[in-house]
């Protein structure tokens, strides 16, 4: 087997995230095959698994990455100068227009493909799903510290967030066309009950 250099290795990691990342969102988690992933990178078998042991670790490590950028998009939104309801009606959005023009985090919650994560790396999900309530209540207790949110508990917070971004699971059934109209509401009168004084 060949030896790589830190470079090589480097290129190689990323081609495996970006053909991966492609293929996962065209075919799904268990329609890929180790054999297109490595075919699509051009590089052998035990290759892959001198960087990923499974194809799940891999299209964790893609998640992990999506969800670095979703952070950083809205770590900007705090930046800006916005009363305590545009920030919120905002972070909501944002948070969810993220989700919806991410056809990759779409499909996380497609076909099964979260509980099989779950069932192929449970150590790894339970941590990754620890960091990101942490990382949510965090940026919660920051919002009740600048008193843009009530004094409430910030996981019940988070929890409302995760309620709003699992709503695009129906839009279905709610219809395509209805959908936009009805977020768009809920959001507003989430973000209007939070921050309104008490």
């Amino acid at each position: 087997m060949p030896k790589f250099t830190e470079q090589e290795k480097e290129q190689i990691r990323q081609s495996l995230l970006s053909k991966g990342r492609e293929l996962f969102i065209q075919y799904g988690l268990a329609k890929t095959s180790i054999d297109d992933i490595v075919l699509a990178c051009g590089i052998g078998k035990g290759s892959f698994y001198k960087f990923f042991s499974s194809k799940e670790e891999l299209y964790f490590a893609i998640l992990k990455n999506e969800e670095e950028v979703r952070e950083t998009v809205l770590n900007q939104l705090f930046k800006e100068e916005l009363s305590s309801k545009e920030l919120l009606s905002s972070f909501f959005h944002t948070s969810f227009q993220f989700v919806e023009e991410n056809p990759f985090l779409q499909r996380v919650f497609q076909n099964g493909e979260h509980e099989r994560l779950i069932r192929k790396l449970p150590h790894e999900m339970m941590a990754f799903s620890e960091h990101n309530m942490n990382r949510g209540t965090l940026a919660i207790d920051t919002l009740i510290e600048r008193g843009i949110l009530p004094k409430e508990d910030p996981q019940v917070i988070v929890g409302i967030i995760k309620a709003i971004m699992m709503l695009r699971l129906h839009k279905e059934e709610i219809g395509d066309e209805l959908f936009p109209k009805v977020m768009e509401k809920i959001i507003d009168f989430i973000a209007e009950g939070l921050t309104k004084e008490r």
